[in-house]
């Protein structure tokens, strides 16, 4: 995690970084996460904001992979690994809500 330091200095700043420690290096997954970050940024502490970026994540995941309508509001795990790459709309979603998930303000 040599860039760990360099992240904590943009705008995500820990959200960034636990997105990092959570996918292994090489994963693409990881700037899905930033994207759901960037969603989340204001809006957690709020449910009705909350729930706006967990469809934003979902709008971000149509737009990156065709998606089947309602394939993503009944998925039942939404747990990640550090292996988990971004190859169906399903991990997508997850990785980005992971974002979601791990921004504190």
């Amino acid at each position: 995690m040599a860039t760990g330091g360099q992240i904590l200095r943009y705008n995500g700043g820990t959200c960034y970084a636990m997105c990092q420690d959570v996918f292994s290096w090489y994963n693409p997954s990881i700037q899905i996460c930033w994207k759901g970050c960037d969603y989340a940024t204001g809006r957690v502490n709020d449910p009705v904001l909350r729930q706006e970026a967990e469809d934003m994540c979902k709008r971000y995941t149509a737009e990156a992979m065709w998606t089947k309508k309602g394939e993503l509001d009944n998925i039942e795990d939404l747990r990640i690994h550090a292996d988990m790459f971004p190859e169906n709309p399903r991990n997508i979603y997850r990785a980005c809500l992971a974002g979601v998930r791990r921004q504190k303000y």
